[in-house]
């Protein structure tokens, strides 16, 4: 049998080599060119990312000055407050210290001091504790009234935590003389030794 040869005309050598292009463009396309753009547009989006990081990152640090002033402050305050508390870390010692301001207060304002009970120190946080009084005095209502208003002026935070007034006289309106049983307490820094025997 024989074989027919073709005959391809110029025309179509063409459009064979133009279909060769093509595919070739098309292969190309699909495995560097786009690619390419996908690869681009990726780090592209990173560096948007990266460049808003380093924003952030240059905000922060401008700021710590500021953060570093605010801490300064902070402390300041701190330390300032701190002078208020009473000045004796052992719990006895601190007990004894705000019987004696309670006391001194009563009675630099004319009341009569009746007696006072401890009251176990309480932690409040890790630095600090409260120590509480319960006082007994006598005196003129407006003395109890001067004796109360002490504690906004005295050197030490002292603050009333219970309070009853009963009047010496019953039915008797013209006796200004009250009986006054307070708690009073106070803030001390917590005695350190004594958290670490027991721990």
């Amino acid at each position: 049998m024989k074989m027919k040869t073709i005959v391809v005309s110029s025309r179509e050598k063409g459009l064979l080599v133009a279909a060769g292009v093509a595919v070739l463009a098309y292969l190309m396309m699909q495995h560097y060119i786009l690619l390419f753009l996908y690869t681009h547009a990726a780090t592209t989006e990173k560096i948007e990312i990266l460049s808003k990081r380093v924003t952030q990152y240059r905000r922060i640090l401008k700021g710590q000055d500021s953060v570093k002033s605010a801490l300064e402050t902070v402390r300041r305050q701190a330390s300032s407050m701190e002078s208020g508390l009473l000045h004796s870390r052992a719990d006895a010692l601190a007990n004894a210290e705000i019987q004696g301001l309670v006391k001194d207060l009563a009675v630099s304002k004319g009341m009569t001091f009746r007696r006072s009970d401890l009251l176990p120190v309480r932690p409040v946080s890790p630095e600090y504790s409260k120590v509480s009084t319960r006082v007994e005095v006598l005196g003129a209502i407006n003395q109890l009234v001067d004796f109360l208003v002490s504690f906004e002026s005295s050197q030490r935070i002292l603050f009333v935590e219970e309070m009853r007034i009963s009047p010496v006289q019953m039915g008797n309106p013209k006796n200004k003389q009250v009986l006054a049983t307070l708690m009073v307490s106070g803030l001390k820094n917590s005695d350190k030794s004594v958290t670490s025997r027991k721990l």
